[in-house]
């Protein structure tokens, strides 16, 4: 695959707050046959990290190899350059998570593009690009990461304390996610579909067939009802990483305390978002 025929190929980046249904959403993207989308690429941070590091590394090296030889000026990389580099890199991710797969759209899926609001910087290295983001509940996000990182490390909780304090502390993580998301949709509404997971478990055909409509791809019945099958929750719970898929299940899980907490701090957003808070 070159770096002409790469160009061509269009992308859809996936992505969300962790725990807000991500690898649901990216299912759903992969199991339709017009689109590709593996699972987690972390290529925001390789993009403005990792890539400019290696560069800058490099550059260090043949201006100092440079004094101490004949001190004809060192052939360094730009920053213009590393970004047309993370272009072909991502592309090329883009292109080898199909596995040989023939399809309109090639899927990266990035939680980081939401976590470090990287919507404009792609966007502008990739103008071709839409964006297909998911939203959720942040008392049912505060119960699942909850969970979620007590499997990482069984001494977590310990650590972190009551549910109640991690409440406060996932909050404001919640309120910049998302705030990222909206304030990208806000002023390229054209470029990002903004979809939520209640929406998606609750009236999965209807919702589903949005997305595939923003993104030009077949609707056919057919079509849908294979993908809403292969998504199923069922096929894929574990009681680990697919562990409820729950849409309310935090009324159980969280005091009233818990609860306004993360009203106190996510109440404006999750009514813009269409969520209605219990206190706030």
């Amino acid at each position: 695959m070159t770096w002409t025929e790469l160009e061509s190929i269009k992308l859809v980046f996936c992505t969300g707050s962790p725990k807000s249904g991500t690898t649901f959403l990216q299912m759903i993207l992969d199991n339709h046959p017009e689109v590709s989308c593996p699972p987690e690429h972390y290529l925001y941070s390789f993009l403005t990290e990792t890539l400019p590091s290696v560069f800058q590394s490099y550059n260090k090296s043949v201006e100092f190899i440079d004094k101490m030889t004949a001190k004809q000026g060192a052939p360094i990389f730009t920053d213009e350059d590393i970004k047309e580099v993370g272009k072909f890199v991502i592309k090329l991710a883009a292109y080898k998570g199909a596995k040989g797969k023939e399809v309109k759209w090639y899927g990266i899926k990035d939680d980081q593009l939401t976590e470090r609001n990287g919507f404009t910087l792609l966007s502008e290295l990739f103008p071709e690009a839409k964006f297909v983001a998911i939203v959720r509940d942040p008392r049912s996000v505060c119960v699942s990461a909850w969970y979620f990182n007590i499997r990482l490390d069984e001494n977590w909780a310990t650590k972190i304390g009551t549910k109640e304090e991690w409440a406060s502390v996932y909050g404001p993580i919640w309120v910049r996610d998302n705030t990222n998301i909206i304030n990208f949709f806000k002023k390229h509404s054209d470029k990002i579909f903004l979809c939520r997971y209640e929406d998606l478990v609750l009236n999965p055909f209807e919702n589903y067939k949005r997305i595939f409509e923003f993104l030009g791809v077949s609707t056919d019945k057919e079509v849908i009802e294979e993908v809403i099958d292969k998504t199923s929750f069922k096929k894929f719970k574990d009681g680990k990483f697919f562990r409820k898929a729950s849409i309310d299940d935090w009324k159980n899980e969280l005091s009233p305390l818990a609860i306004k907490e993360i009203e106190k701090t996510c109440g404006h957003l999750m009514q813009l978002l269409g969520y209605k808070p219990m206190y706030w």
